[in-house]
């Protein structure tokens, strides 16, 4: 795997799940289950949410393709702690029980790009 690769594969996840979002927000919420409740007063954040996850995969697709750069490095550590932050707060709302076990594997997704951009960002190895 390599760097170009990875923010590939970011660009296919975040761009499902922020068209998910942005489209249909209580449709992306229901199978994790959040509560009715919670989710119509969730939609527009939802949305916001969508929106972002659409900026980072439009950010990772021009970065997929362009040549290795220190700007390039830089950008894996931001993904890195960025996605390690997502984490630490998912792994806070599966504690919360706020949402169903279906939750675990946002925790997954984030600590694994977490881990990924960080091999990248800070062991300073492009391919």
């Amino acid at each position: 795997m390599n760097l170009n690769r990875l923010f590939k594969i970011n660009t296919a996840v975040a761009g499902l799940f922020g068209i998910g979002f942005v489209i249909a927000p209580i449709a992306v919420m229901t199978p994790y289950g959040i509560s009715q409740d919670a989710m119509e007063a969730s939609v527009n954040m939802a949305r916001w949410f969508g929106s972002a996850n659409i900026m980072i995969a439009l950010i990772a697709w021009f970065l997929s393709n362009s040549p290795d750069s220190d700007s390039k490095t830089a950008v894996a550590k931001a993904m890195s702690i960025g996605f390690g932050i997502s984490a630490a707060v998912s792994i806070l709302n599966q504690l919360s029980s706020e949402i169903g076990p279906l939750g675990w594997s946002t925790v997954a997704i984030f600590a694994i790009f977490q881990l990924a951009y960080g091999k990248f960002g800070y062991l300073n190895n492009q391919k």
